[in-house]
């Protein structure tokens, strides 16, 4: 069964916001902040912090026959109690239907520290296109992994749910396009 044009589309964003979760500002400093009664060079405890972000940006999606590729993911949130954050990031999605899973990449970057995260495609991602042909809006729902963290992230462990949308404006193979997503990241982690 082919593809919808608007499944493709739902498909590439979900994995863009969602993966997309790939920070900015690479090569940026990052401090880690000392905890009140710290001793430098001790070792730290690890302990749980909450994670909550939207990020609002746009997304470059690259359609095939069989695919959709979430070229470049970028968007700017705030991260309270971290300050200003930006999330970039990649993904892909194979469409069949107008709800399908998705998998990507993405970074966190704030000037206080840093999350490296992962999208597994699986049943617990989906890009949901409201409709079956394009232009339609895309919701995206997910749940990104973890992989390593910086600055007050250090060797963060843990996930974050992640919800968000875009609107697609063709699904034909070979189209280009850019389009203007919001993604939520919400969550704890274990950090040192």
């Amino acid at each position: 069964m082919k593809a919808s044009p608007a499944s493709k589309l739902l498909a590439a964003a979900a994995l863009a916001g969602t993966v997309g979760l790939v920070a900015a500002g690479a090569g940026a400093a990052v401090t880690t902040p000392t905890r009140p009664g710290a001793v430098p060079g001790a070792l730290a405890k690890p302990h749980v912090v909450a994670f909550r972000a939207t990020y609002h940006g746009t997304m470059s999606l690259l359609w095939s026959d069989s695919s959709v590729k979430v070229t470049s993911l970028v968007g700017t949130g705030t991260v309270p109690g971290v300050g200003a954050s930006t999330l970039k990031g990649t993904g892909t999605s194979s469409p069949s239907s107008t709800c399908d899973p998705f998998s990507g990449a993405a970074t966190i970057t704030a000037a206080k520290g840093a999350l490296v995260l992962r999208v597994v495609s699986s049943a617990k991602q989906s890009a949901c296109a409201a409709g079956s042909a394009a232009p339609t809006a895309v919701t995206v729902k997910g749940v990104a992994t973890v992989v390593n963290g910086r600055g007050v992230y250090l060797a963060a462990k843990g996930s974050l749910a992640i919800s968000g949308s875009f609107s697609i404006q063709s699904t034909a193979a070979g189209s280009k396009e850019s389009d203007q997503f919001t993604a939520t990241l919400v969550g704890k982690l274990t950090v040192k």
